[in-house]
């Protein structure tokens, strides 16, 4: 399937007859003031897919999380420290990792949020990370960019040439995997604290995630992890019992402002059945790019099965860990490999060979692996499709990430992020990308 058939050829056509009359620049307003969010752009007009493509990205998404996230235990069986010593996670950060992953409990919620990143490029769909948090980017989107589209006029237009439009329900798959993740207290609303880290990022955007709670029935507080008090007997907040704490902050960021004994207290609180604590620590090893170099190492691939090397093979690019021992071919590959921080995300400290010389490469190289904070990866880098999209603003062809969001196994929608073709650049929100959500013509 080539990258231009992904778009549905019924609705590019529509948006040409829509775009020539005078309704849709008053909706490309009305549509962005729906969805005004500061420091995000938001795509107008909506992207109609096939749904063919829709079910391939689905699919592979699916499939590539569920291996992923599953292949570590494959190889280190229970024996949690030497997963940890294989990632190069520093010793500190691996102690509390490994703690809660040996808590059943937060074993089981720690993939219950994940949503691999796929680059759509002439040979396919390729994945270039794995995010696997409770803090996952695009969940905000996904449900109000969804229902903004289907009140606006463009959508009105499609529907009346009979081409209503439908995407998943983000938000009514998340809420039924968090029932599953937290226990029943006796009558009466869950009482939920949204826990932030930042005591700048008190205010970050996320108002559709506290009405999506509550929409539930569920009574939600919202402000920072360090302010909660725990006790014996649970967790309050100003004098309110908490029954599920939800953290909504990244590992970086636990690190930054989240004392190590604050953490450990709810892990404790979470196995006695105090409380939920839904986004512990355990995520992180899971959320470490440098699982996808277990996939690669000569040393494993024989645990895969021959479906699953071949799913390898066309969709996950070539991943090594930044090591000693791998320095040599990193600079003989220069200008063919990307380095990237293991546990970062948004696409912060992505370095491009092919962006620097020789000697900045190896400086780069050196100076990252004498980093004892952080570990890199290797990854041969993919040069994404690129497309030219009905109506975007700018007649620029222009490069997309498609992103599966899986909850609790389940697939919950696309989250979508495209920009004008860059040489040396990552498509993500914090570098200017647009966003949406992936949307199909339901047909009845």
């Amino acid at each position: 399937m080539s990258a231009w058939s992904w778009l549905d050829a019924r609705a590019v056509a529509a948006w040409e007859d829509f775009a020539s009359g005078p309704e849709a620049e008053p909706d490309r307003e009305r549509f962005g003031k729906a969805l005004q969010r500061p420091d995000w752009q938001t795509a107008y007009p909506p992207q109609v897919f096939t749904a063919e493509a829709a079910a391939e990205t689905a699919t592979t998404g699916l499939r590539l999380a569920e291996l992923i996230s599953g292949f570590p235990r494959r190889v280190f069986g229970d024996d949690l420290e030497a997963w940890a010593a294989y990632l190069g996670v520093p010793a500190e950060d691996a102690a509390l990792m490994t703690e809660a992953l040996r808590r059943p409990r937060l074993r089981r919620v720690a993939t219950a949020f994940m949503r691999p990143d796929l680059v759509l490029t002439d040979d396919g769909l390729k994945l270039v990370e794995l995010n696997v948090a409770t803090s996952l980017g695009g969940l905000s989107t996904l449900a109000p960019y969804t229902a903004a589209t289907r009140a606006s006029a463009y959508a009105a237009f499609l529907a009346e040439r009979g081409m209503p439009l439908d995407a998943p329900d983000t938000a009514k798959t998340w809420l039924e995997v968090f029932a599953g993740l937290v226990r029943a207290r006796g009558a009466g609303p869950l009482r939920v604290f949204e826990a932030t880290a930042d005591p700048a990022d008190l205010d970050g955007g996320r108002r559709f995630f506290v009405d999506m709670l509550r929409s539930a029935g569920h009574h939600v507080r919202c402000g920072l992890v360090t302010d909660l008090q725990l006790g014996d007997t649970g967790v309050t907040f100003e004098g309110d019992p908490i029954d599920a704490v939800f953290t909504a902050y990244t590992w970086h960021e636990t690190k930054a402002f989240v004392p190590p004994a604050l953490t450990r207290r709810l892990m404790e609180l979470d196995s006695a059945g105090l409380v939920d604590f839904i986004g512990s620590p355990a995520a992180a090893l899971y959320d470490n790019k440098g699982n996808l170099a277990l996939l690669h190492d000569p040393e494993f691939t024989g645990l895969l099965t021959a479906e699953e090397r071949a799913l390898v093979t066309r969709s996950i690019p070539t991943t090594v860990r930044l090591r000693p021992d791998t320095l040599d071919r990193a600079l003989a590959d220069r200008d063919r490999l990307i380095c990237k921080p293991a546990s970062a995300y948004g696409g912060k400290n992505v370095e491009f060979g092919s962006a620097l010389g020789e000697r900045d490469w190896r400086t780069l190289l050196e100076t990252r692996l004498a980093d004892t904070d952080e570990r890199y990866i290797l990854q041969a880098r993919q040069h994404p499709t690129t497309v030219r999209l009905p109506g975007a603003p700018s007649a620029t062809e222009r490069e997309l990430v498609l992103a599966p969001l899986v909850f609790g196994g389940t697939h919950a929608g696309v989250f979508v992020r495209h920009a004008p073709a860059r040489p040396q650049s990552t498509i993500n929100a914090s570098n200017g990308a647009e966003v949406a959500a992936l949307l199909t013509v339901r047909e009845e």
